[in-house]
């Protein structure tokens, strides 16, 4: 294929090191699908790996390309580093994938995000800080306030009595991170994909085991238990009422947070069809494991078109 017009892209993405959990060492299949379809749409492309030596830095200055396939997910495994990355593209005015600094940060950090869509009238399950001897109600789940990929999320974060409370709170206080306490939804949990302002795919997960939580397992060990008990089935089966009502709820809070060309919208049904927030993540994982890459195969839109709709808004 001809170049487009010698259009020059750069894949900026975090180069995983031998001592990464699976979730960065799985970047790389991601980074050369995008690649690759960059390649085939007709547009030349170079890859530039964010290091803490900060040389990509100075490659950006240079601005001998067109556009920034943003790809980074943290800065030397500070997952907060995702939106500082994003705001040196920002600082430079160089034109990029994705959703904003701002965006980013608000929606790492859960319970900023919950605050502001709770404010416009959708449901999210209440929560606490976890800074007292007793729960404030059970059960519930203690979640890390500003990490992604279900780090430090196992089944023992789900709790149902005090003893198992103070227990669990002691030991990810060890951890030295922030963490709170949320309302465990035993319910249905939904994953939806979002592409420019339009729902292209509902995914359930199903859980055979309980509790019913996606841990870091479930996501990352496909030899686990937990992933083999967590499988995500494309698409959901529900009736057209609730379906559009999941519909609706995903794309304002899509708007509400600000996020820009794709997302993915994780929600809660519980036993009564309530419908419950749970977490925003812009700029999700687009490699060829990912629910969003299911979405888009069951929505029928070819991977190269979605690359080739997010590169022409941007570029």
């Amino acid at each position: 294929m001809e170049s487009k017009d010698k259009k020059r892209i750069c894949v900026l993405f975090n180069k995983p090191g031998k001592g990464d959990l699976p979730d960065r060492k799985g970047v790389m299949g991601e980074v050369d699908l995008v690649a690759e379809t960059i390649s085939n749409l007709g547009y030349s492309y170079f890859l530039l790996p964010v290091d803490k030596d900060y040389k990509w830095i100075e490659v950006l200055k240079k601005r001998d390309f067109d556009l920034v396939f943003n790809l980074c997910e943290d800065f030397e495994g500070n997952p907060e580093g995702e939106a500082w990355v994003a705001g040196i593209l920002e600082t430079l005015k160089i034109s990029y994938t994705g959703s904003s600094p701002s965006c980013l940060y608000t929606c790492l950090d859960k319970i900023k995000s919950k605050i502001i869509v709770s404010h416009y009238g959708i449901k999210t399950p209440p929560y606490f800080l976890p800074d007292r001897k007793k729960p404030e109600f059970l059960p519930l789940m203690l979640k890390p306030r500003k990490q992604d990929s279900s780090l430090f999320i196992e089944n023992k974060n789900v709790v149902f009595n005090e003893r198992d409370y103070i227990e669990r709170v002691k030991e990810l206080k060890k951890l030295k991170i922030d963490f709170f306490a949320e309302k465990y939804i035993d319910g249905r949990e939904f994953n939806v994909s979002i592409f420019g302002k339009e729902v292209i795919g509902i995914g359930e997960v199903i859980f055979k085991g309980e509790p019913k939580i996606l841990t870091y397992k479930s996501k990352w060990e496909k030899k686990a238990r937990e992933y083999i008990e967590t499988p995500v089935k494309y698409p959901a089966v529900l009736d057209s009422e609730k379906e559009k009502e999941i519909i609706n709820i995903s794309i304002k809070i899509f708007k509400i947070l600000e996020m820009r060309d794709y997302g993915r919208i994780d929600l809660r049904m519980d036993e009564k069809g309530n419908i419950y927030f749970i977490e925003a993540n812009p700029n999700p994982d687009i490699s060829k494991d990912s629910g969003f890459y299911k979405s888009l195969h069951y929505r029928g839109i070819c991977y190269d078109s979605f690359i080739e709709k997010i590169i022409e808004k941007r570029i």
